[in-house]
């Protein structure tokens, strides 16, 4: 069997494949840092991330699934407006953010912008990208709900770095969340590029205003913050679901999200 065929014929290899690689590599990495604990986390997390985005950059070369995943422009500039529930936990923190990038020497906030743009690129190939589109022909609910489930329990692995327990599970449950909205707008919109930069952006905003990578402890006011996104990502993605329901049922039983390009035709909504 092709490469280029697995990702569609497999898509539970393909989905064991991703995580394990995730897991294998965050897991080196932890064992690396307690052998040379003089190691910042900081540094471990480029080196996990860079060993991801290769593998990343390879599985979609060999697989031939750089345009059908959703590494291409909008079909519509329209669509834009789609990505607003995405971007609002940027917007609370510019602030803080700003204040914290202040704070911080220019090479360190170019480290962080490295760091960031890695993980917006690497996990929206793989569970964007990737793995959402290798499930999406068993149905498209399913295929939204698993991977962003899959996403939120891999953030576990954060535990691995000295991560609070407390707060890695909190943000095991939001990214869950958001993993299903931005799941769901990408099987709407068909492309990826929108949420890597937005993904990008939360996580360079989060960095720059703790002053790291790691998740302390979190307050009751965190909490609170943390619980309104996941109640907005859900409504979000199941708003977004619908609207694919409705739109693939128009489209005919064939349809598939590797299938909206700009050449496709869509109905409006």
């Amino acid at each position: 069997m092709r490469l280029s065929g697995l990702r569609t014929r497999r898509p539970y290899i393909v989905t064991m494949v991703i995580v394990a690689s995730i897991a294998s590599a965050n897991v080196m990495s932890a064992a690396v840092g307690a052998a040379w604990p003089e190691l910042p986390p900081t540094v471990l997390e480029l080196i996990v991330e860079l060993v991801l985005a290769a593998l990343a950059v390879v599985l979609l070369t060999a697989m031939r699934s750089w345009t059908t995943v959703g590494f291409r422009a909008l079909p519509r500039l329209s669509d834009l407006r789609l990505y607003w529930i995405p971007l609002l936990p940027v917007l609370p923190v510019v602030v803080s953010a700003s204040v914290g990038m202040s704070r911080l020497r220019f090479e360190e906030v170019l480290f962080f912008v490295i760091l960031a743009c890695l993980i917006g690129f690497v996990e929206e190939a793989f569970f964007r990208g990737l793995l959402l589109q290798a499930l999406a022909p068993r149905g498209l609910w399913k295929a939204a709900v698993l991977s962003s489930i899959i996403f939120g329990v891999l953030h576990l692995l954060n535990l691995l770095f000295g991560a609070d327990p407390a707060a890695t599970l909190i943000q095991t449950v939001y990214a869950t969340a958001m993993g299903f909205g931005f799941a769901a707008v990408t099987l709407r919109t068909g492309s990826l590029w929108p949420l890597v930069a937005i993904h990008a952006a939360i996580d360079f905003a989060g960095f720059v205003t703790s002053q790291g990578t790691v998740i302390g402890s979190v307050t009751s006011t965190d909490i609170a913050i943390y619980s309104l996104y996941i109640v907005m990502f859900g409504g979000y993605g199941i708003l977004m679901m619908r609207a694919v329901t409705r739109e693939s049922a128009q489209a005919g039983p064939t349809k598939t999200p590797s299938d909206n390009s700009p050449a496709s035709t869509r109905s409006a909504t």
